[in-house]
């Protein structure tokens, strides 16, 4: 279980502050519209992690995370959302997020 990325709803939920040992979040709806574009991008990336094993380099950490911000048409940018999810579960997030737009269904009413 991913406590960022609900993969029923495909909301991603990102750290916005902290005081003291309580966190801010804030929660970002998957677009209820997603164009089919970034189904190749998704395979493509997806593809690309796979031949890498999945070890993510800086230039492909830096396009994927570009490739999400894109993806929830820009309600937050690259900065809210490498400083909003937690290191050690970063990486998962971002394949989980992946994985998402490869599967397609979301439980919203289409």
């Amino acid at each position: 279980m991913n406590k960022y990325y609900d993969e029923k709803s495909k909301s991603l939920t990102l750290v916005t502050g902290f005081e003291g040992e309580e966190l801010e979040t804030e929660t970002y709806q998957y677009p209820f519209f997603v164009k089919g574009i970034y189904t190749k991008k998704a395979i493509d990336l997806g593809a690309e992690l796979e031949e890498n094993k999945f070890i993510v380099g800086a230039d492909l950490f830096d396009r994927i995370t570009s490739f999400i911000v894109e993806l929830y048409n820009k309600q937050f940018n690259h900065e809210t959302l490498t400083n909003g999810i937690d290191a050690r579960v970063i990486v998962e997030t971002y394949i989980a997020i992946l994985m998402g737009v490869l599967q397609g269904e979301t439980s919203k009413k289409e």
